[in-house]
């Protein structure tokens, strides 16, 4: 951890010489409010319009979606098939050929809209209330599994289900944030220190998981003459309609707090936040748990055997407790420059229900016209490799507007996922 705060402290110096110098006085850059520093991101962010400049209205918007294995050509390839009911199984295997070998297939989604209220109390606090929608979602299937699938038994015959699983969650949001502004402590040119904290009350509308119950995926042991099994899955979801499971679901509440600190005349900011900070209760989950068992060298005992799996099952229905997935993340920003402002933020690895790997999001700020900054950028880590960001805004006096696209794993036709996001806000 120290290393990674070291990391993030020190790569905006060497990308931007600061040599101790004070963003020049009349410069583009000393023009732009404190405010629209804090650089927007197309990951959860609960904090994001808590530092508007003034009050005012905010329509926000967007989503991504990542794999790391089949690009956009692939599966355009694949809904084409499907589309036409020409989808074979010798297809999906040459689909399953593309996973790399070690890493198995993996992949998760993000989707968020709502609204936002707020605006500044004075110079030194802020306060904003939300209404959101946001849906989460992330697969796994194990390497291991995946063997089997791809390459068969031909060079080895033991395999298991390993850690593959699925899951995804739909929620309703309300919340109320709040930003303490304190400073610039000691002189004019001292530090300035902002400390956001808030609140969301959480209402499930659907939720759905898959996973085996066998310890280590169970075992699947396949020779030229027997098959061995030992499996167990777990099938968990909300029953339709969803909104019965937003009007009887259980109530639910997440923290977020952020820490800010610049240094507006060296141009030059570091942050801390965690979000999500709670759990949620799925009220009346069905649960649906199946097994699949046999040892023998008769292959008509297979097929019996998956019949059984597929017609049997033991059901039950529940309330389940979602771990909601923790956000940790730390930014660096300088902006040193009359135009340039770099951003380097690293959001840590989330494990449980939607797992994600560590991501490392690298950012520029071009603003050749003060009130129109362009941006581009790099996404690093993560399970896509290296993706690509850009986009644009207008931040006007009585309005703002950005727009941000990304494209990860590559460009366009060879993206291995991608993202849209749109934000529009009006000051009273």
């Amino acid at each position: 951890m120290r290393r990674v705060l070291l990391t993030l402290a020190w790569l905006p110096l060497a990308a931007v010489p600061l040599a101790a110098q004070a963003v020049p006085d009349g410069s583009q850059a000393s023009k732009v409010q404190p405010a629209y520093r804090r650089t927007p991101t197309f990951r959860v962010d609960p904090f994001r319009h808590a530092m508007i400049p003034h009050w005012g209205f905010v329509f926000s918007g967007g989503a991504t979606g990542e794999n790391n294995t089949l690009n956009l050509a692939d599966a355009r390839a694949a809904i084409y098939l499907a589309d036409k009911d020409s989808l074979l199984a010798g297809d999906v295997l040459d689909i399953l050929g593309l996973i790399p070998d070690g890493k198995g297939l993996k992949g998760s989604a993000l989707g968020e809209g709502g609204f936002y209220l707020g605006g500044p109390f004075g110079s030194h606090f802020s306060l904003g209330l939300s209404a959101q929608a946001r849906g989460y979602g992330s697969f796994q299937l194990d390497d291991d599994f995946v063997a089997l699938l791809r390459d068969g038994n031909g060079a080895r015959q033991d395999f298991t289900l390993g850690n593959s699983k699925g899951a995804g969650l739909a929620t309703a949001e309300g919340g109320a944030h709040a930003v303490l502004r304190f400073g610039p402590m000691g002189s004019e040119d001292g530090v300035n220190v902002n400390l956001g904290f808030g609140v969301r009350y959480i209402r499930p509308v659907a939720f759905a998981r898959a996973m085996s119950t066998v310890a280590n995926g169970g075992t699947i042991r396949i020779t030229g003459d027997s098959i061995k099994a030992n499996i167990g899955v777990e099938f968990a979801h909300t029953p339709e309609p969803f909104d019965s499971t937003f009007k009887n679901g259980k109530a639910s509440m997440a923290g977020d707090f952020l820490v800010r600190l610049t240094w507006p005349t060296s141009g030059f900011a570091l942050e801390a936040m965690v979000a999500n900070v709670g759990n949620v209760t799925v009220h009346s989950v069905e649960t649906e748990r199946k097994s699949f068992t046999v040892a023998t060298t008769n292959f008509q005992e297979v097929k019996d055997s998956l019949d059984v799996f597929d017609s049997t099952s033991v059901k039950t229905t529940g309330d389940v407790l979602v771990r909601l997935p923790r956000i940790v993340r730390f930014t660096a920003s300088s902006w040193a420059n009359r135009i340039l402002q770099i951003d380097v933020s690293a959001t840590m690895p989330v494990h449980g229900d939607f797992e994600t790997p560590l991501a490392v999001d690298v950012g520029t700020t071009w603003r050749f016209v003060r009130t129109i900054p362009l941006r581009a950028g790099l996404v690093l880590g993560g399970d896509q490799g290296i993706g690509f960001t850009g986009g644009l805004a207008i931040e006007g006096r009585n309005m703002f507007l950005q727009v941000m696209g990304q494209s990860l794993g590559g460009l366009f036709r060879n993206a291995t996922g991608g993202g849209a996001r749109f934000e529009l806000g009006t000051f009273f």
